[in-house]
């Protein structure tokens, strides 16, 4: 018998929990308690919109961030092809972007590489 602690939990699994968690952190504040006065469709038509933005935004950063692409192994140099190097070594924490996308505002976490030959430091693509 084994102990369920003991048994390492499923990525995949843990990504869904946070998301059930988050969407209903959504859902709370979208449908407030009941003694709350209902707000005019205007300002809840535009609550939706950003609501459903920030959905968008997590489903997609999460998804990006577990890509085998997001953390490679080995780069080449963008510009001359030969083999590069992590710039802050592979157990460093990547440098994290903002980037504006049609999904909304999100934050990346990407692996920099330097080309010891051209001195270039580039993100790898994809």
């Amino acid at each position: 018998m084994t102990d369920s602690a003991s048994v390492a939990s499923d990525p995949r699994e843990d990504l869904r929990r946070q998301w059930l968690e988050h969407a209903n952190a959504v859902f709370d504040r979208l449908f407030p308690a009941s003694d709350t006065p209902t707000p005019t469709f205007d300002h809840l038509e535009q609550r939706t919109v950003d609501l459903t933005t920030d959905l968008a935004s997590w489903l997609l950063e999460r998804r990006v961030g577990v890509a085998p692409e997001a953390r490679p192994v080995q780069a080449e140099c963008p510009r001359c092809g030969r083999p590069a190097r992590p710039a802050d070594g592979l157990e460093a924490l990547p440098p994290r972007r903002v980037l504006r996308t049609r999904a909304g505002v999100i934050e990346l976490a990407r692996q920099r590489w330097r080309c010891t030959a051209c001195r270039v430091v580039f993100f790898p693509p994809r």
